[in-house]
């Protein structure tokens, strides 16, 4: 017996569906947030990117929110706000919702002190970008009343020893990450040396994610999990307070 197999017991196991395409992965993603029915107010941090706020104007519609909120950086080319504007006077013609545009990095804990409170948050496939994310999952809690709805590919748990693990991906060696690479998530990217948000960072597995969030008092109110590969599986968790009624 090895010194890993005495842990073997303690590993999670999640069960997973069939790996399914991306536009199943987007629309999975907008019912993770209308299965909530109704909320007054919504937040998206880093919902731009390749998706023009997609979520968030979707979320909104679902939920008949009257504030809904984006928190997200701008850089030129990158995160395309003309777009997101068009689709945000799209559905203001069918929905009496105040749209507001956060322009800031929700990395810096400063910024949330300008944040009201909202019903309903988003993280999606933003967490595995931010070398500060258990502050991040903190300040967005602390932001939120009822539910934090939660995206993004994970690890595996039978590639930890451990259980609740992550790994550091960003400063492998390029032939490990060419091991672990998902066609079409984690495409081969530029080294670097220091973090860089604009790359995958971390391997994280869903009790990871879930013991982080355990620890400041929320749970897991829904979940589902589709296959990706050897080695990720996608994850859609749906967070809230454990006295939440």
């Amino acid at each position: 017996m090895t010194s890993g197999d005495h842990f073997q017991n303690f590993i999670q196991s999640y069960a997973a569906l069939p790996a399914v395409g991306l536009d199943t992965i987007k629309e999975e993603k907008i019912k993770l947030i209308t299965g909530i029915e109704t909320a007054s107010s919504i937040r998206d941090y880093g919902g731009l990117w390749g998706v023009h706020g997609l979520y968030l104007i979707e979320g909104a519609k679902g939920l008949r929110c009257g504030f809904a909120q984006m928190v997200n950086r701008f850089n030129a080319g990158i995160t395309p706000v003309e777009q997101y504007n068009e689709k945000v006077a799209e559905a203001q013609e069918t929905l009496d919702c105040e749209f507001n545009f956060y322009k800031g990095d929700f990395r810096d804990t400063s910024i949330f002190y300008h944040f009201e409170k909202v019903d309903v948050s988003l993280l999606y496939e933003v967490i595995l970008h931010q070398e500060n994310y258990v502050q991040v999952i903190k300040n967005v809690i602390e932001k939120t009343n009822s539910h934090i709805c939660f995206a993004q590919p994970m690890m595996k748990e039978t590639l930890f020893t451990l259980p609740c693990s992550s790994a550091l991906l960003q400063f492998y060696p390029e032939e490990l990450k060419d091991l672990i690479r998902y066609a079409n998530w984690w495409d081969k990217e530029p080294p670097v040396e220091t973090f860089d948000t604009r790359y995958w960072m971390w391997g994280q597995s869903i009790s990871h994610i879930r013991a982080v969030f355990q620890g400041f008092g929320w749970e897991v109110a829904f979940q589902k999990v589709f296959e990706m590969s050897d080695h990720w599986v996608y994850a859609l968790m749906r967070f809230a307070p454990k006295n939440l009624k």
